[in-house]
Parts: structure tokens; sequence; C-alpha cells
């Protein structure tokens, strides 16, 4: 049995956190409780018997959340500073939200009470005048080296690296104008970091070195050749072994398949085309050989097996819930 968290966007007084169960011996998926309370809890986090709710709403905030054995409890919330926070990270008593309106804030927690304690505003634009008008920061996500955190910026093309402690910019790496890079992927054995980005669903390869160094290596296409419909880059999982890199693309509403070579380099992908719409965020089961996929416009969260030649299958189980967007496994640091 696996318990998942799923966020979604919602209005303050439906469901929009949900808990889901996963029975891989029986390969069956249920929603065993709903929660309300917070508006638009798009992305989760949980770190030390709480979760944190990225609350994307133009007056943007984090949720704290106790987590019970009778459920959640949700204890309060600590204003962004910006709009629309879109990720959320969290470890020990500390928490960092992305805000689409171009902006990192880190908060603190004390006892059962949220308070932001650091704010840090980008910017910029980018050439793309109807996506890339100004920043839009759309994740933070920690280096293996504990120290810093990685920050895509799908506005301004950039990947911002930050001392995780005084929340000051160590560095910044100018992706390929337009590409607006939207989540990255730490190699938990390699110094590598894989970025997903989002305008033209490309999959970059980057090395990492000290103090919070990033090089780019590589960048391939999520595609598959010929496509030229809509469509946006959402999300990277690594299957159990990280023999395969999995990328879901929005709009044309598939997974990019890549194998990962034994240094970390991507080969050209495969494709598996969806029978959803709109997959968002999903998760990897990080022992066992499936995936949990939210489709946030057709409403529903969907199990894959995935088979031995690295192709997701679909097991015909899905689960109804109302515009899912982030799937986190309980008790996952």
């Amino acid at each position: 049995m696996h318990t998942l968290w799923a966020g979604s966007y919602a209005k303050k007084e439906e469901p929009g956190i949900y808990k889901v169960i996963v029975d891989t011996e029986a390969e069956t998926i249920m929603v065993r409780e709903r929660y309300s309370g917070v508006e638009n809890p798009s992305f989760l986090a949980e770190a030390d018997g709480f979760l944190y709710a990225a609350s994307e709403s133009m007056d943007g905030k984090a949720a704290l959340l106790r987590i019970e054995s009778g459920g959640l409890q949700l204890k309060g919330t600590a204003d962004s500073g910006e709009m629309a926070p879109c990720h959320i990270y969290a470890e020990g008593t500390y928490a960092w939200t992305a805000n689409y309106g171009g902006s990192v804030t880190k908060y603190e927690r004390n006892g059962e009470s949220l308070t932001k304690i650091a704010f840090s505003k980008h910017e910029g634009s980018g050439p793309n005048e109807e996506r890339q008008d100004a920043p839009h920061v759309h994740s933070v996500t920690p280096f293996p080296d504990g120290g810093h955190l990685l920050v895509c910026d799908l506005g301004t093309d950039t990947l911002a690296v930050y001392d995780k402690n005084n929340m000051e910019k160590v560095k910044e790496v100018q992706t390929a104008p337009g590409a607006g890079p939207r989540m990255s992927l730490f190699h938990p054995d390699k110094p590598i970091v894989y970025v997903i980005n989002e305008l033209d669903s490309t999959v970059s390869v980057y090395k990492t070195g000290d103090n919070g160094t990033i090089t780019h290596l590589d960048t391939l296409a999520g595609l598959p050749p010929g496509y030229n419909d809509e469509h946006t880059g959402a999300d990277l999982q690594f299957d159990p072994d990280r023999r395969f890199l999995y990328a879901s693309i929005r709009g044309w509403d598939g997974l990019a398949v890549f194998d990962v070579e034994p240094d970390g380099s991507l080969a050209r992908p495969r494709h598996v085309k969806l029978d959803g719409k709109t997959p968002r965020s999903f998760y990897a089961l990080k022992t066992e050989p499936y995936l949990i996929i939210a489709f946030q416009d057709s409403n529903e969260i969907c199990l894959f097996k995935i088979e031995e030649n690295g192709l997701p299958v679909f097991t015909g189980q899905r689960v109804s819930v109302s515009k899912p967007v982030c799937l986190i496994k309980k008790g996952d640091k």
C-alpha cells in the first residue's frame, strides 16, 4: 500500500487536498479522504509531520497543515508577498515557495505557526511576449549538497541558484531563449540535474559542481517528430532504477521516455500517448514500477505500470479528482 497526497485547483470551501491510496498488489487506486480550507492548494510538500500547500491565488499564501491520525488540521497561513505561489518545498522547520508572480519566498515554522522570513524578487523578461512578459518563477528544488536551491524562472529563461540559508542568489544560468524552464530533477547518484522547459517542451541536462555550479550539457526535444499543435512541458520523474526518465507534456498529452545512459546523459526519447487530458505532475513509486499521473482537465488520477522496456501501460485504474495538479508520497522528504 502506498499513500499519496494530491493537490488541486479548488475554491477554499471545496475539497482541494486528497489522500490517495495505491495498492500495487491489487493494482487499484482510490481516494480515502478529502480536505477543504485552502484556496487552490496546487502544490504540496511534507516535512516533520506537517503538510505545506502553495495556495495559488492572487493573494498568494503558503498554508500549514498538521498531519494527524484522523486526518489533516489546518493550522494557519503566511502571506507569500506575491501572487500565485505555484510550487513549494519544505524541510525541517523551513519552507520555500516559487511564486509565478516572479519571486521566491522563504518561511519558518515556529510550533504550529508559519511566518514569511525572506523574499527575493526576480527581474527581466523573455522573447515570448504572451508568456514571458515578466519573471514567472515556477519551481524551487534543493541541491543534493544541502546548501543550495535551484529556481526555474519560466519568464526570464533563467536557472537561479540560491544559498538556501540566507536566500542570496549566488549564480544564474541562462537557458535557450523562449525555452521557459519549469521544473528540475536531480539525479540521486550522479552530478546531473534535468530541467523540463515548458514553452518548447524540451528537456535539458546540466552537470552540477561545487557551490551550486551548473553547466549545460545537452537539450533534447520531448515531442514526437511532426507534432506541431499546442504543447507545454510539465514534469519529470525517474523509474525506480533510474534507467528511464519520464517527461509529461500537455497539449500533446503524452510522456516522453528517455533512456538514462551510465553517465547520466539521455538518449532520444520514445513516446507514449496518454488517454487523459492535460497530464500535470506525476509520481513514480521509488520501490515498484508504477506511475501515478494527475490529469487536470479530465479530472482524474490514473495508475500506470512500467513494463521492462520502460514504457508505462495504463492499468485501467482511475479515480475522479477535480483538477488535480500535484502528487507526492506521504512520508517523503
